[in-house]
């Protein structure tokens, strides 16, 4: 039997004269796996709250979760209660696990699995599967697929001083904001297509939004470059100072 992630957003009391740490104690008894983060896991308002939410998505736990934006107390005291002073963070069985860099890197070397098969025992506990691969593609083919399939966002990662130097039609600038938008509120089924220069920028960036449960990610490998020499002749060519 496969779970589906159950995410309740537990509300603290709003009584100022209640202990902080009582309350997380509280919290961390009601549910084997929690996460305090920033937002809930259908809307997270950061990056790295939403990598664990999508994390324990794919891991296909039940867990419960607080938003520390609902409570200043919660969010101060969760600091003290791990010595662990950013948020989100993630207990299994009430003991502090990490941040999301630390649950990621369990989560892909396995230990994660161990210990949610100690927090519920005697279930199927499966590993999910590793992130897509990125579709590395010239310019010329990128064209193509673009015309094809209009859905496609296409994401320029590159600096806004060479976008105002030479910019593909149809593309946005991906900013921190646009990041942040992206990873807290897009579905993961929507197709991303990233360009830099000369593709190596985008090529990371396309890597991160893998690692984030995307599941149709392309690099142009060329870049803009490779587009105006291949595609478009009218964008101008430059160089990187």
């Amino acid at each position: 039997m496969k779970f589906k992630v159950v995410s309740p957003n537990v509300e603290s009391s709003g009584n100022s004269g209640t202990d902080p740490q009582a309350q997380i104690e509280q919290m961390l008894s009601g549910s084997p796996v929690f996460l305090f983060m920033k937002g809930t896991p259908e809307s997270p308002q950061c990056g790295f709250s939403s990598k664990i939410a999508n994390i324990l998505k794919a891991w296909e736990v039940p867990y419960q979760s607080f938003n520390v934006l609902s409570d200043e107390s919660i969010r101060q005291g969760v600091k003290d209660f791990a010595n662990w002073q950013t948020i989100p963070q993630l207990y299994i069985n009430k003991e502090f696990v990490g941040g999301s860099d630390v649950v990621e890197e369990i989560s892909n070397n396995g230990e994660l699995g161990d210990l949610l098969k100690e927090a519920f025992p005697g279930r199927d506990i499966t590993p999910p599967p590793p992130p897509v691969e990125v579709q590395e593609v010239a310019a010329l083919e990128a064209a193509s697929i673009l015309k094809e399939n209009p859905e496609i966002r296409l994401l320029d990662v590159r600096t806004q001083h060479e976008r105002e130097t030479a910019s593909l039609d149809n593309s946005v600038l991906l900013d921190q904001e646009l990041v942040e938008e992206i990873i807290g509120s897009w579905d993961q089924n929507t197709p991303l297509m990233f360009f830099c220069h000369m593709g190596e920028r985008s090529r990371q960036a396309a890597q991160y939004f893998t690692s984030q449960s995307f599941q149709q990610v392309y690099n142009i490998s060329d870049g803009i470059k490779g587009w105006s020499s291949n595609v478009d002749s009218s964008i101008p060519q430059y160089q990187n100072s």
